[in-house]
């Protein structure tokens, strides 16, 4: 049998050589520059799944990640503005203190004090991250509380205002208001005054916030609060006794009314900053909750990336001893084609 090879033949088994080399040339130069298997299906087989079930698995904790540092980041500006509400706050009863004591009691001066107060309170509650509320509740898209001294009169307002020219028939700062016992001051302010900030009192006329609290996954298997209301107890507090200092016309009462009302409203704001600092507290612990949730997210991401590691990288060195040997086999071939069609029947006749 007599087998015949032609130059064109040859020629062409070559090229097909060529081109096989190139295409695993450039497979594995993509596996040199990135670490990782050009081809995963390819190169997995039947461990495709497994390491898609860790993509999948990778990308919830990075989802969940990426939603811890949004609420750490509101849970910060909660604590932020809860520390400086309690500043405030801790400034005013020292105030009220003193004042009961007869040093700096001036009414005009202490009402003051309790404007900006207030003020200083509903600016604090008012507070947002990237247009979140973050004392709103599960209500995130309103302001918790309105300008209580706005123009036209804010519903709270009007709601003292009411309860006041109920009690006493006269609105606050009347002349006539100077007839108010201490005792009659005593009932009003708990009774019809103390039932503006009870629970429904308040969302009636102070809060469009929800009881209910944002609650989140922070983890794979845990959920927590992460959220503070502005209807909370002691913060409701704080806004009773800023306005019955504020709104209930002290420069213009008895001298035994204003007392009655220095007196109750001490009590009131010992009483809400103790609750303040329970409040600081459990924002405290729903930030510890998101910072050991987050190291634990953290340690999970890392071993998944090794398992998915041990499925797609490839060895460096093998990759670039197989470069190296895939680029000299092309050079080889380059060169053998060159030669090869250069034979021809008429240099040899």
């Amino acid at each position: 049998m007599v087998s015949i090879t032609s130059t064109q033949s040859l020629t062409n088994a070559l090229r097909r050589s060529v081109l096989d080399v190139q295409t695993q040339l450039s497979k594995t130069q993509s596996e040199v520059s990135t670490g990782r298997l050009e081809d995963i299906g390819l190169g997995l087989g039947s461990a495709i799944q497994q390491d898609y079930s860790y993509g999948f698995h990778a990308d919830d904790l990075a989802a969940l990640t990426a939603s811890n540092n949004v609420i750490t980041t509101r849970l910060s500006a909660t604590d932020t503005a809860l520390g400086s509400i309690a500043s405030t706050a801790q400034n005013f009863l020292q105030t009220l203190v003193s004042a009961q004591s007869g040093a700096g009691s001036d009414p005009g001066a202490i009402k003051g004090y309790a404007e900006t107060g207030l003020k200083s309170l509903i600016s604090a509650l008012d507070t947002s991250v990237d247009g979140v509320q973050i004392f709103g509740g599960v209500n995130t898209g309103v302001a918790p509380l309105a300008d209580y001294f706005s123009t036209p009169t804010s519903t709270a307002k009007q709601s003292v205002d009411q309860a006041f020219f109920g009690a006493f028939g006269i609105a606050q700062g009347d002349s006539g208001a100077s007839a108010i016992t201490d005792q009659q001051m005593q009932t009003f302010l708990s009774g019809s005054f103390a039932d503006l900030f009870s629970s429904s009192g308040w969302s009636s006329n102070w809060s469009s916030a929800t009881n209910e609290t944002a609650t989140n996954r922070i983890s794979l298997s845990q959920t927590s609060e992460t959220s503070v209301s502005a209807n909370a107890t002691a913060l409701r507090q704080l806004a009773q006794a800023y306005t019955m200092v504020a709104d209930l016309g002290v420069d213009s009462l008895s001298s035994s009314a204003y007392q009655q009302i220095l007196k109750t409203a001490s009590a009131t704001m010992s009483d809400a900053i103790s609750g303040l600092t329970s409040l600081r507290a459990t924002v405290g612990v729903m930030q510890k909750g998101v910072s050991d949730a987050n190291d634990s997210l953290s340690a999970q991401r890392d071993m998944i990336t090794t398992q998915i590691g041990s499925l797609e990288n490839v060895d460096p060195y093998e990759a670039s001893t197989r470069l190296n040997n895939l680029t000299t086999q092309l050079e080889t071939s380059y060169t053998l084609t060159g030669k090869i069609q250069q034979l021809t029947l008429s240099k040899y006749i």
